[in-house]
């Protein structure tokens, strides 16, 4: 039996061994078969990649060709798309689209002027600088065009005759309305706002300036506001607004002088505009308001053209300061300070400006009918031609009385001669005593009108002979002498403050 089982126990080892190269021998054999299944596929693979390589290469190398000479997809050169164009292509593109059809300026009130460009030769060639953009674009990336913009700016600038476009402007009408601030108005029933005005006449200097810059730059479209071309007003309405109620109960009154001839109006709205914070006057402004006032009224110490009888027209100057006295002459210290009285009284009135006025009394304030626009000596006046030895008075403009009877001043002693100039009648006197300053002499006279401070003057004087050229060698102490009738007649004619021209 044991036997058997060892026979069994054999043969089931056999069995064992030949299941196990069955199995191994199968198993190789699908091993094998698995390989060279996947060795087919990785052959079919690897072809495929191969093909589709190389029409991926042809498809890009093809249209890397294709754009050759040609701007890429997506281009844009000052803001102009230029893609697929060619250099001559684009730079037309963009000259077409950059140079301007016509330069327009634009004005505050909307209006336009329109010039041609070619009124001042204009011209903008753009070629050879897109030519150097073409030779700067990768060609090579001709895909990666189609998904990403590339954006370019030319350097050139417009050419164009400068001095041609000034002369367009200037030559151009701009407005004429100028700008005003808000003003405090007087009228009939009180002060009111006269509003502020946006002129619409710009600063032409400022005008051309700006047109010219912009048009540096390539900026054809041009409006005046926007480059500060224009003054805005620094008043307005409603800034004024707070002080119209204060004005018209405390500054309602009108202030006149009066100039014979015109007249000027202070108002309290004018004054309103010389008070400081705090309601106190800034006396600065009323002492240059009387300044502005003596240097248009004032004709003391000034030259003045004079119509004579028989020589034409001269210039006459004022005189020896100490002697020629003619002519209205402002204190404006005094005028000052009478200003300053009218406006804390606050009432309206007409007035004169304080003259100058000597310790002896006398002003300087001419002759009243005799002030005009024209000049202060009027149609009413002594002349005296003294090389003539001749003397006229007009009164209106009419001679009313004249003499060839004369003797004046001894020209050839400087001490006596008579001095030539503008003066007035000082005073008149009958019976009057006449003294020299140094005492050498004194002497009586019937009838004396004096002209000067430094007692010349016209008097009757009892005389051999007058007139002709007694004058140069045995003339006056420096006064007019004349007959005792002919005194006597013009004493009587003549005013005092009358104007008296002497020349020779």
């Amino acid at each position: 039996m044991e036997d058997i089982k060892e026979k069994n126990q054999a043969a089931d080892s056999i069995d064992s061994e030949t299941a196990s190269l069955i199995s191994a021998a199968i198993a190789g054999k699908k091993e094998a078969a698995a390989k060279a299944k996947s060795k087919h596929k990785k052959k079919i693979i690897i072809t495929a990649s191969v093909a589709a390589a190389a029409a991926l290469a042809a498809i890009y190398f093809g249209g890397w060709a294709a754009s050759m000479g040609k701007f890429l997809p997506n281009t844009y050169i000052n803001g102009v798309d230029v893609s697929k164009k060619n250099i001559s292509e684009a730079a037309a593109l963009v000259q077409a689209e950059c140079a301007p059809v016509s330069v327009t300026v634009i004005e505050r009130n909307g209006d336009e002027k329109v010039f041609s460009p070619s009124d001042f030769d204009y011209s903008y060639d753009v070629f050879g600088e897109i030519g150097e953009i073409y030779r700067s674009v990768n060609h090579g990336g001709w895909l990666l065009s189609y998904f990403k913009e590339s954006y370019y700016e030319t350097q050139s600038k417009p050419s164009y005759d400068e001095n041609k476009l000034k002369r367009l402007l200037t030559r151009t009408s701009w407005g004429s309305v100028p700008t005003e601030d808000a003003k405090l108005v007087h009228g009939e029933n009180g002060y009111y706002i006269k509003e502020e005005v946006y002129g619409d006449k710009p600063d032409e200097k400022k005008l051309t300036e700006y047109v010219l810059s912009e048009a540096a730059k390539g900026n054809f479209t041009v409006d005046l506001e926007e480059g500060g071309c224009y003054e805005d007003p620094k008043v307005f309405a409603a800034d004024l607004e707070g002080n119209l109620d204060d004005l018209n109960n405390k500054f309602n009154y009108v202030i006149t002088y009066d100039f014979g001839y015109a007249t000027e109006e202070l108002t309290g709205a004018m004054v309103y505009e010389w008070m400081e914070d705090g309601g106190v006057l800034d006396r600065s402004r009323a002492e240059k308001y009387v300044d502005s006032l003596a240097e248009k009224y004032d004709t003391f110490m000034t030259a003045r053209k004079f119509q004579t009888t028989n020589r034409g027209t001269i210039t006459m100057s004022q005189g020896r300061y100490s002697t020629g006295q003619y002519g209205w002459w402002t204190d404006r210290e005094k005028t000052v300070e009478k200003l300053l009285e009218y406006i804390d009284k606050g009432e309206s009135v007409t007035v004169e400006p304080e003259y100058v006025t000597l310790d002896t009394g006398y002003k300087y304030r001419g002759f009243d009918s005799a002030r005009s626009a024209e000049g202060d000596i009027g149609n009413t006046y002594i002349e005296v031609d003294l090389s003539a030895q001749h003397m006229w008075y007009y009164e209106n403009g009419e001679v009313k009385f004249e003499t060839g009877q004369i003797v004046s001043g001894k020209a050839s002693d400087p001490k006596r001669k008579t001095p030539e100039g503008v003066y007035s009648v000082y005073t008149k006197s009958k019976n009057y005593t006449m003294k020299a300053a140094d005492g050498s002499y004194t002497a009586k006279c019937a009838y004396f009108m004096r002209v000067s401070f430094e007692g010349i003057g016209f008097h009757d004087l009892s005389r051999s002979a007058y007139g002709g050229n007694i004058y140069l060698t045995n003339g006056s102490h420096g006064c007019i002498n004349m007959k005792y009738d002919e005194v006597k007649t013009l004493y009587e004619m003549v005013e005092r403050g009358t104007p008296v021209i002497m020349y020779y």
